[in-house]
């Protein structure tokens, strides 16, 4: 069943998809640098951990830093919900706006200290992923998410090996209202030989 979509429609689709995805990790792969060489134990830890490890102490980071803050959905049925002895139904066609800052430090699902980057953490529930909402979920799940913890890993494993290397200065943290999202600017690391 085709949808009948015209090429320019598509190709504008696909580079949406292309710019937001170079975007977004973009902005992680700093974040997350950013905690590692602030916190010497972890970026050590994360050094000498498997590969399957490096991951999720990435996801863990994405949990606490999602890059995105709120996606909007339009409910496509009537959704009845039940929280704090309340019962409310979010109408067919309502826009719903999920605050993923708030989903990812839910202390019924994460636990104690939702703000600490814990690489170990367990959490409350069956079929969650690591990084809760950092991602989103569902059908619109970000298609890209498995390439975009990969680059980090490859790029940051490189990055986090020179010896050395320390912050110089600490990026400036913006607010982006479109993406509804942080954008880190001014990120200078610096490199010293010590041989000399």
């Amino acid at each position: 069943m085709g949808l009948k979509y015209s090429e320019p429609e598509i190709l504008t689709e696909c580079v949406t998809y292309a710019a937001a995805g170079m975007v977004t990790t973009r902005e992680f792969i700093s974040m997350a640098a950013w905690h590692f060489l602030e916190h010497p134990e972890l970026r050590d830890r994360y050094m000498a951990a498997s590969e399957a490890e490096r991951t999720e102490m990435l996801h863990e980071v994405l949990r606490i830093e999602p890059v995105v803050g709120n996606l909007y959905r339009r409910a496509t049925a009537d959704i009845p919900l039940q929280s704090q002895g309340k019962s409310v139904v979010i109408p067919n066609g309502a826009l719903i706006n999920l605050h993923v800052y708030a989903a990812n430090a839910d202390q019924t699902v994460v636990g104690e200290e939702p703000l600490s980057l814990c690489p170990e953490r367990k959490l409350n529930g069956d079929r969650i992923a690591t990084m809760l909402m950092g991602f989103g979920d569902g059908t619109h799940r970000c298609p890209g998410s498995f390439l975009a913890i990969q680059e980090t890993d490859i790029f940051l494993h490189r990055l986090l090996a020179l010896p050395n290397l320390s912050i110089e200065r600490p990026p400036t943290l913006t607010w982006n209202d479109i993406s509804t999202g942080y954008e880190l600017r001014k990120f200078m690391l610096k490199l010293e030989d010590k041989t000399a």
